[in-house]
């Protein structure tokens, strides 16, 4: 009984890692859009929504932020590089149609 018990808390605490884990860059990640669209893009912070996500994708691209800013009817998915810089995958406009970036 007590190894089912041991068994039972040392998965909880793997799934609580990796769940924290993931929060965590999502944050980071979400912050650092937010602090780039103000610094770097020049809106206001009232003005735009950032909500960071899991894309499911490879490398820095897993932890992706979408952008939606007031006024303007696309919305934009950032991510961070390894060298801490923020670059955008890809907008969708109006229509949801999708503009890769190069």
């Amino acid at each position: 009984m007590r190894w089912l018990i041991g068994i039972v808390l040392v998965v909880t605490m793997l799934f609580a890692g990796i769940y924290g884990f993931i929060q965590y860059k999502v944050s980071t990640v979400q912050e650092r859009v937010a602090e780039y669209m103000v610094k770097e893009q020049h809106v206001k912070k009232e003005d735009f929504k950032a909500k960071g996500f899991m894309a499911n994708r490879s490398g820095d691209k897993n932890y992706m932020v979408e952008v939606k800013v007031k006024g303007d009817p696309n919305y934009y998915y950032y991510y961070r590089t390894s060298k801490d810089q923020v670059k955008l995958e890809f907008y969708l406009d109006k229509n949801h149609k999708q503009h890769f970036e190069k």
